[in-house]
């Protein structure tokens, strides 16, 4: 199973609203993308943790790892209670009891009791939820049954995947940088490129003159992060912060494609990133975000 985009993006959106409301933070959690993974892992937890290394989510708990090898999740059964036939993997929790398990078989999810007796209408131990952990994350944890799940109607959680959307709209971001890292390992963006083409003194009188005038237009089109909150740009506390374009910018967007075509002109690689994931976003406007990567080691 590869991780739908869906899901994926519904829990971008999760950790978006948590890192930028602390009251909601207090009792949900939603930790930053894997960068690597921890081996014996189940193939589908794997794919969840590349988004999501980890989270609290209501009742609902993803471990950023498996359990022991040899973990059996039915050990807490009644007497006269049989496990269901398989290989089962541990890849969460709920109310800090019950566990969370993938069938290695089938995919399938289930929710074990964690306590001898059995809670379901039938007096078993164990419940099928769903045929795979990506159809778990959308419709039980994220989606319209967490509440058929949990059986708690107070549960402040069950009105929050209501509105996430709302508390949390999703936005795309695109970022212009060098294709090939400098001497520090890091990738400049499209404007440090173009002032490093006209530093140099490698540019045109044609194409200085364009630089000098779009330079002026760019720096009177959008907000400097740095006169809003100087922090933003301290490479002692945030020394991998990277600037992304709101994708819907398209005015601006237009305006940088001149310095794309400069940098062309000149032989000077560049690439496109585009995503709804930028990072722990430090600064944000209607048209553009500073975000610090939510693993920097992994850009140093």
């Amino acid at each position: 199973m590869s991780l739908p985009e869906t899901v994926a993006r519904r829990l971008i959106q999760v950790r978006l609203l948590l890192d930028n409301d602390d009251s909601l933070a207090m009792n949900h959690q939603v930790l930053g993308p894997a960068t690597v993974l921890p081996t014996g892992v189940h193939p589908d937890h794997a794919d969840v943790l590349e988004v999501a290394n980890g989270f609290v989510l209501g009742v609902v708990q993803l471990n950023d790892g498996p359990r022991p090898a040899g973990y059996d999740p039915f050990a807490g059964l009644a007497p006269g209670q049989n496990a269901p036939p398989g290989v089962w993997h541990v890849f969460g929790g709920m109310h800090d009891v019950d566990l969370l398990v993938v069938n290695e078989d089938d995919g399938s999810v289930w929710l074990v009791d964690g306590e001898p007796g059995g809670h379901w209408t039938d007096g078993t131990g164990f419940r099928r939820l769903t045929d795979d952990l990506a159809t778990f994350l959308g419709d039980f944890v994220l989606g319209p049954r967490y509440r058929e799940l949990t059986k708690i109607p107070d549960d402040g959680w069950a009105d929050i995947t209501d509105r996430i959307d709302e508390l949390q709209p999703l936005v795309e971001y695109v970022r212009y940088e060098a294709r090939e890292p400098n001497r520090r390992m890091s990738y400049p963006g499209v404007f440090a490129l173009a002032n490093g083409l006209a530093h140099s003194g490698r540019l045109s009188e044609t194409d200085r003159a364009w630089w000098r005038t779009h330079n002026d237009l760019m720096n009177a089109a959008y907000v400097d992060p740095a006169s809003v909150d100087p922090s933003v740009y301290d490479r002692n506390r945030h020394p991998y912060a990277r600037a992304f374009f709101r994708a819907d910018a398209l005015e601006l967007l237009d305006i940088t494609r001149g310095y794309l075509d400069l940098l062309d002109r000149y032989g000077v690689g560049w690439r496109s990133v585009r995503t709804f994931d930028p990072g722990r976003i430090l600064y944000a406007d209607d048209s553009q975000v500073i975000a610090e990567p939510w693993h920097a080691q992994s850009y140093c």
